[in-house]
């Protein structure tokens, strides 16, 4: 008898959280302009979204896609690159709750949560993955990216296939090129060009004042 009225018990209560979840589906919005941080009821916004972005809104169950033009005015952008540690936020999200296609303009920056594909321009860029081309006035610090990165400051990826240019560039894995005052790498297929040069694994080539790979260190170039 007890086994019964548990699975009764059981089974009205998976209805009633299938019924939750179906209403909250089911009141999911598609808006042509919409404010940022995304009201939790939009699943995506299919034309302009402008406001504060949502560099920290990571309390979302579900993704939400912006698809067209991501403004972002956000005063608070320097005081955020001075204070937050990328560091210790990279890797914590294995998905992006935030996947933006298409143009992004900040005064700020974007956050560790946030997929971008497009053209991003921005004071800093701690994105999730990046496919596109990405111009920050400071620093770009993302798990994946493929394309053209371009940072005043620096570069650090996990994964980078492409271009990037900066006053340092660092990624645990990179098939392309970088291009900058110091240049480190774990792994790479590709070019190094700087002033100083440092691989620990590579198949390709240094350019530098000093170059140091896992094999051996020489000036001007090496292989």
């Amino acid at each position: 008898m007890k086994t019964m009225f548990f699975l009764i018990v059981s089974l009205f209560t998976a209805n009633i959280l299938y019924a939750q979840d179906s209403l909250r589906v089911s009141d999911m919005k598609t808006k042509l302009v919409a404010f940022t941080p995304l009201k939790n009821n939009i699943k995506e916004v299919d034309g302009i979204a402008i406001g504060l972005g949502d560099t920290f809104d990571t309390d979302k169950n579900h993704a939400q896609k912006i698809n067209g033009i991501n403004l972002e005015p956000n005063p608070l952008g320097i005081l955020i690159w001075m204070f937050f540690d990328p560091s210790k936020k990279s890797g914590t999200e294995k998905e992006p709750h935030l996947i933006v296609n298409g143009l992004s303009l900040s005064s700020g920056g974007h956050g560790t949560g946030i997929s971008q594909n497009g053209i991003n321009a921005s004071l800093y860029n701690y994105g999730h993955t990046m496919k596109g081309i990405s111009v920050a006035g400071l620093t770009t610090y993302i798990n994946k990216g493929n394309g053209i990165m371009v940072s005043g400051l620096g570069v650090y990826a996990k994964e980078l296939n492409g271009l990037s240019i900066s006053a340092f560039n660092d990624a645990d894995q990179l098939k392309g090129l970088q291009v900058g005052i110091y240049n480190k790498t774990g792994t790479m297929k590709g070019v190094q060009i700087g002033l100083l040069n440092r691989s620990d694994k590579m198949k390709g080539f240094q350019i530098g004042f000093w170059n140091r790979n896992g094999k051996r260190s020489l000036p001007f170039i090496n292989f």
